[in-house]
């Protein structure tokens, strides 16, 4: 018998929820930063990661208005400072959030399993991708605090001049990249170890093993290229400049300077044409932000699957 009431159709103007929206509607987001940001040591560590910053800026500012009061009205003296003073800042950040963030995740996952939780949460209608999102949202989040609190010591900068609104777009997308890439390493370390101290271990030693690597690999390929560059045909040269230079990228603090100082030199923000490491061939070179900022988004998505896999994965 066929029913004559009318089919009610999906209302197409409900407007449908924005992503922070959902993010703050996940469980484990909402209930660990709204204790993370009540916490008296959240802002014990903002109050000394501000400070920090600006007593180091202030000691660069005054050593630079010392060395050069005669020429503290020269604008192009102040728009000088105002680079060193902003590259520093971004800089300090960098380092500091390589730092801070596998320190906030390391434990994420280890903390459950330790107070005996972790069973209980696989029971209930969390996913494990709903779980670990939350765990690395949570701890992005206090970051991204960490980002946006620096903005008006980064803004002293503009007051002297010779920043760009470009420069500052570019800063900010490095370090929101850095900070979801340390997240993700703590996580995924969190997920494969038993103990939060193994996993905070862990997560420091590859950080300090990957910089070892790849200084020792940027220095043998550095020498190798300048020592032997002119017996080498033009196709190993090209090689040799393409590998340092992806090495240079994939370091955050390499990346920001080198990235600068193309923009100073060449006023290019997206790429570099120059012979380099002592390869006569020009080569069309993609400026290393651009390479930092891609390869460290496809590293973050490899380890948060990887993180969901070994949170699904059952407990041998």
């Amino acid at each position: 018998m066929e029913s004559n009431q009318p089919v009610s159709l999906p209302d197409k103007n409900i407007p449908k929820e924005s992503f922070i929206t959902r993010m703050m509607d996940n469980p484990v987001i909402a209930k660990e930063f709204t204790a993370q940001m009540r916490s008296k040591h959240t802002f014990i560590l903002l109050i000394g990661y501000l400070t920090l910053i600006s007593i180091i800026i202030l000691f660069i500012y005054g050593i630079a208005v010392a060395d050069g009061s005669s020429m503290s009205w020269d604008p192009e003296f102040r728009q000088g400072i105002g680079k060193v003073i902003f590259s520093t800042v971004v800089i300090m950040e960098l380092a500091l959030i390589s730092f801070i963030g596998p320190g906030l995740t390391a434990g994420a996952i280890t903390t459950e399993r330790e107070h005996q939780t972790f069973d209980l949460l696989r029971t209930t209608l969390l996913s494990a991708r709903s779980f670990v999102v939350g765990k690395l949202g949570s701890s992005f989040s206090f970051l991204f605090v960490l980002i946006i609190a620096a903005l008006p010591i980064q803004g002293f900068a503009f007051l002297l001049g010779g920043v760009e609104i470009e420069e500052v777009i570019v800063s900010l997308l490095m370090l929101i990249t850095t900070a979801l890439a340390y997240c993700a390493l703590g996580i995924f370390f969190s997920s494969i170890a038993q103990r939060t101290l193994t996993a905070t271990v862990s997560s420091y030693a590859s950080i300090v093993l990957s910089i070892f690597i790849m200084g020792i690999t940027l220095t043998l390929m550095a020498s190798a290229g300048s020592s032997s560059m002119s017996q080498q045909s033009p196709i190993v040269k090209n090689i040799i400049t393409l590998g340092i230079w992806f090495l240079i990228s994939t370091n955050s603090i390499l990346a920001a300077i080198v990235s600068e100082v193309i923009l100073i030199d060449q006023q290019s923000l997206l790429y570099t044409q120059n012979t380099l490491f002592g390869n006569s061939t020009s080569l069309l070179l993609i400026s290393p932000w651009i390479i930092y900022i891609l390869t460290y988004s496809i590293a973050t998505l490899i380890l948060i699957l990887a993180s969901i896999y070994f949170v699904n994965k059952p407990d041998q």
